[in-house]
């Protein structure tokens, strides 16, 4: 099974939310979404190093509020580390 990680703003949670649904329930693509991935506590840069380091593919939702978004930039210069 593919695996996918989704980068995008929370103002656009919903959407993503529906797409990252779509892609497992659809496709059987194991899609990785801080939603259901970060747990209270966690060391939230751990948690999405750890998720980018498993995926196979790296989603970046872009709309407005997601091309100004420093978490948005952190996992994208993250996962252009790992694919290098």
């Amino acid at each position: 099974m593919s695996k996918v990680f989704i980068s995008y703003s929370s103002k656009d949670k919903e959407f993503v939310k529906q797409l990252a649904t779509d892609l497992r329930m659809r496709e059987g693509i194991d899609a990785w979404l801080d939603q259901w991935e970060i747990n209270p506590g966690d060391k939230i840069p751990e948690m999405i190093e750890a998720g980018l380091s498993k995926a196979d593919f790296f989603i970046l939702v872009l709309s407005p509020d997601s091309v100004n978004s420093q978490w948005i930039e952190y996992e994208r210069q993250t996962w252009l580390g790992y694919a290098t």
